[in-house]
């Protein structure tokens, strides 16, 4: 018979192993949570970093505005290509994917014709 301290030790060492094996379990990348971050870094965007600048009645746009523009909706383009591919793939996500991606097109044609307007003499 083994003393009782070693048995107890015996009986939470398998449960401690259990919890972990559960715990690593339950931190499984889940496309919702892609899908909730692309969703977030879009809102964030259009309300902040894509929100051109007005100055006496007319829009400000610069090179350094369209780049942050550009990289916030490009991660957020990341983030839902990475939730589709853990499986939400449906309608809805195709097609913000498809409308996402058409902007950042946009956005990259933006800046290239804002930054040689930006060096013309």
């Amino acid at each position: 018979m083994l003393p009782p301290m070693i048995r107890s030790r015996l009986t939470w060492v398998p449960t401690l192993l259990l919890l972990g094996a559960l715990s690593v379990g339950g931190c499984k990348e889940s496309g919702n949570d892609y899908l909730t971050e692309g969703l977030r870094l879009l809102g964030e965007a259009e309300r902040g970093d894509c929100k051109p600048d007005i100055r006496g009645g007319q829009a400000q746009i610069n090179a350094a505005k369209v780049s942050e523009c550009l990289d916030k909706t490009k991660s957020a383009l990341e983030q839902l290509h990475k939730a589709r591919e853990l499986g939400v793939d449906n309608k809805e996500t195709n097609d913000l994917i498809a409308k996402t991606e058409e902007e950042v097109a946009k956005l990259e044609t933006m800046l290239k014709m804002v930054g040689r307007m930006q060096h013309e003499p």
